[in-house]
């Protein structure tokens, strides 16, 4: 086996796990996937072609996230979350992930999504609802 076939094999399978961590929230999914293309074109890359792909996964990697983004952020806008409180539900979100690893991050968010919902509507039903 040459360097070049170990190396396409294993960024085939980071690619796999990356695609994995697209559903589950534990992987840093679509960076993973860019970062295997980058490696791949780093290390293995032959002319243009090997860029070409590391540019148009760049693009894809960046509007995933922006809709990744952009998506939970108009439908929690949509059901009367304030955006302050979806900036301290990110922010509790980025605690959380330091504070209880691996699953901090969603408890978190949640934590802040019902805490600011809870100060602007003072209803805790109203407040879960636009917590789910």
């Amino acid at each position: 086996m040459t360097q070049d076939t170990a190396v396409v094999i294993v960024v085939a399978i980071v690619m796999v796990v990356g695609l994995a961590g697209t559903v589950l929230p534990i992987l840093p999914g679509i960076w993973l996937i860019w970062g295997a293309a980058l490696a791949s074109a780093v290390l293995v890359g032959e002319g243009p072609g090997a860029w070409g792909m590391v540019a148009v996964t760049t693009v894809l990697a960046v509007g995933g996230t922006a809709a990744g983004i952009y998506v939970p952020q108009r439908g929690a806008s949509a059901i009367g979350v304030a955006w302050w409180g979806q900036v301290i539900a990110a922010i509790l979100s980025v605690v959380g992930l330091f504070a209880i690893p691996i699953v901090g991050a969603p408890i978190g968010f949640t934590a802040g999504i019902v805490a600011s919902s809870l100060v602007q509507t003072r209803d805790i039903r109203s407040a879960w609802t636009a917590t789910l």
